[in-house]
């Protein structure tokens, strides 16, 4: 009888995915610093929003890798798209940035959360697509 693989790449490729954004708006994707005065960017929150929501896609991809059963994996993975759609939306639409277009939170955070957004809802969907066709990856 031939062994089944524990995790599948759909498993890993969203983990890695969602774990680079929830790293990376702590590091390198941060939005602008604190103010000379100690006071926030207007940007800050829309870092700490898209942090949070990071946060959520990193627990749902990784109960997703660790969950064996097909249903709950592709329901994890259709929770996975409206989450990602959120973080998408959040900097610059739902919370404004910084009114300057070459300050960080425009260079960086808003380019690479929507970018890490799009790749985490194509990766779901093909997740969903390969459970729904009983594809075993």
């Amino acid at each position: 009888m031939e062994k089944k693989r524990r995790f599948k790449i759909t498993d890993i490729l969203l983990l890695l995915a969602s774990g680079a954004f929830l790293v990376g708006m702590r590091t390198f994707l941060a939005p602008c610093a604190q103010q000379a005065d100690g006071k926030w960017m207007v940007c800050h929150w829309a870092g700490e929003a898209l942090t949070g929501v990071a946060a959520v896609l990193f627990v749902i991809s990784l109960l997703h890798a660790l969950i064996p059963r097909a249903q709950i994996k592709m329901g994890l993975a259709l929770a996975m798209i409206p989450a990602a759609a959120l973080a998408f939306l959040l900097p610059g639409t739902m919370i404004d940035l910084c009114m300057m277009e070459t300050m960080r939170c425009h260079t960086v955070m808003q380019p690479a959360a929507r970018a890490i957004s799009v790749v985490l809802i194509l990766l779901a969907c093909l997740d969903v697509y390969c459970y729904r066709k009983g594809d075993d990856r």
